[in-house]
């Protein structure tokens, strides 16, 4: 049975192109989570952040899991997404899974509409 997390080639490696995409790049909000992304061509490369506000390590590593599931479940095109990253708010560690999803499945749904 073939995996289905994110591929070690998606993932964003370099901390300059990390820099680049959450300073300069556009910017999507849902109360979960804010989405830096860059246009280019894709698939893109994904970087998931949460910060101490968030909460303790338990805490934001729950959010980035459950934002990374989110993620590989959503059915939205991305491919003319060069770079997403992914910044956890406080309400990702405590909110329950199908909330997030929803939410962060229509707001890639609404970029890769209009971006397209």
């Amino acid at each position: 049975m073939p995996s289905e997390s994110l591929k070690r080639f998606s993932r964003i490696n370099r901390r300059e192109t990390l820099d680049l995409t959450v300073k300069s790049g556009t910017v999507a909000r849902t109360s979960y989570c804010r989405m830096c992304y860059r246009m280019g061509e894709g698939p893109p490369g994904v970087a998931f952040l949460a910060g101490k506000k968030v909460g303790g390590a338990v805490k934001r590593n729950r959010a980035k899991r459950v934002l990374r599931e989110a993620l590989r479940t959503s059915t939205a095109d991305l491919s003319g997404i060069e770079t997403l990253v992914f910044i956890a708010s406080h309400r990702a560690a405590t909110a329950r899974y199908s909330d997030i999803r929803q939410t962060l499945h229509a707001e890639l749904r609404r970029i890769s509409d209009r971006d397209s």
